[in-house]
């Protein structure tokens, strides 16, 4: 074999050898004295056809069409009765789901679908319970010391007892708009002294003239509860209200001729002071006896308070008698209006003018102290038809109706 100055490997002279390592190349080794070429094994990959390519890619989308194609298939048979719904509130027309609604198969599919929202439903409150509970805990281990927690809970009370206080205003609001509700066919009934003889008519009138609704006035002057044998208004009251069924609100404005002493009706040679502990035991009866005929029939009652009296000693009989009579008529459910603040008086104060939002002042009491000037009377009036929840649509009708 030859060899020349510098070593080499035996080198392949055969050219049929050559070809036949043909997928040998030769890479170069470097060292200090020779230069060596030694075979490397070169590993190649036989390029993918595009036949191949195609195939993969239609076998890819034949499932992602089955699998999208299956998936809203089991999505409609679960949610049929939400689809359903949608078509019809949309086209106004049953869909063609509506035709498989007698298959047992598609019945079994809504029953599911409502249990796997109640089951959803259910877990979404467990949840929100869950992550509840965790940050209470949390917040009363570990983020909040004793002081601020104690803190947190007055808060929380505080709280609680603002809604309960709203929840029982809306309540007591919706119930007294409930109880002064009057339509065409209702009617009011006015019961009192030549305080209410000045005041009534302004009320029937606009009642009568705008809303069609019939009223009765029966106010006498010089009357009272103090004595029934002079005009028994509890008596007067039950006999009216069992003549008209049709009566819905009792409108009483009674007081500045009750302040005296009154007989005793178990003997009547002897009176029984005013203001006495007995006295105030038949005056509460008095006012109960109303009361309770007027539940009886279902009938609301709106009771005026005396203003204040230019006399002293009136006035102090009003304001006693005020007191009383509010009471009493709350304990049995009635509705109390307290006339002073309206026609100007400040507390306790005797005032005849009111002072209007401009400046102006009115005046509102005549010469005696007692009574009301035509504005006195219309500001009454006005609080009175102002109570009532009327028809949104007033009606044109005659002024008959007004007794």
């Amino acid at each position: 074999m030859p060899t020349s100055k510098y070593r080499r490997l035996p080198s392949y002279q055969n050219h049929n050898q050559q070809r036949k390592y043909s997928q040998f190349e030769y890479m170069p080794v470097v060292s200090l004295k020779t230069v060596t070429t030694l075979p490397m094994v070169v590993v190649s990959e036989e390029p993918k056809t595009e036949v191949q390519v195609d195939k993969s890619n239609k076998q890819q989308f034949r499932f992602v069409f089955l699998a999208l194609v299956i998936t809203a298939s089991v999505s409609l048979w679960l949610m049929q009765d939400s689809v359903a719904a949608y078509y019809q509130q949309t086209y106004h027309q049953n869909s063609i789901l509506s035709k498989l609604k007698q298959q047992r198969w598609w019945q079994s599919g809504a029953q599911a679908g409502m249990m796997l929202n109640d089951g959803i439903d259910w877990l979404n409150q467990n949840i929100a319970t869950a992550n509840h509970n965790i940050i209470t805990a949390f917040n009363k281990h570990y983020a909040y010391a004793e002081s601020d927690w104690a803190r947190i809970q007055q808060q929380a009370q505080l709280a609680e007892q603002q809604r309960q206080l709203a929840l029982q205003k809306a309540a007591r609001e919706n119930s007294i708009k409930a109880a002064f509700t009057l339509t065409p066919t209702d009617e009011v009934f006015f019961a009192g002294d030549s305080l209410m003889q000045g005041v009534a008519p302004h009320v029937q009138k606009w009642l009568s003239e705008d809303y069609g609704i019939k009223t009765i006035n029966l106010s006498k002057q010089s009357t009272g509860l103090s004595y029934p044998s002079f005009f028994n208004w509890p008596q007067t009251i039950a006999h009216t209200l069992d003549t008209h069924p049709h009566i819905k609100i009792l409108v009483i404005f009674l007081g500045p001729n009750d302040p005296w002493d009154i007989p005793d009706p178990r003997n009547g040679s002897r009176f029984i002071s005013f203001a006495s502990a007995q006295w105030e035991s038949m005056y509460r009866s008095r006012i109960k006896t109303i009361m309770d005929t007027a539940r009886q029939h279902q009938v609301t009652v709106l009771w005026l308070t005396p203003p204040d009296m230019r006399r002293n000693k009136l006035n102090e009989q009003m304001a006693y008698l005020r007191e009383l009579t509010a009471d009493e008529v709350s304990k049995n459910h009635g509705y109390i209006i307290d006339t002073r603040a309206m026609l100007g008086s400040n507390g306790n104060g005797f005032n005849d003018t009111v002072t209007e939002a401009d400046g102006k002042k009115i005046k509102t009491r005549s010469a005696d102290g007692i009574h009301f000037t035509i504005s006195g009377q219309k500001i009454i009036a006005r609080n009175i038809f102002n109570r009532f929840n009327l028809p949104v649509q007033p009606v044109e009708n005659d002024t008959s109706n007004v007794h």
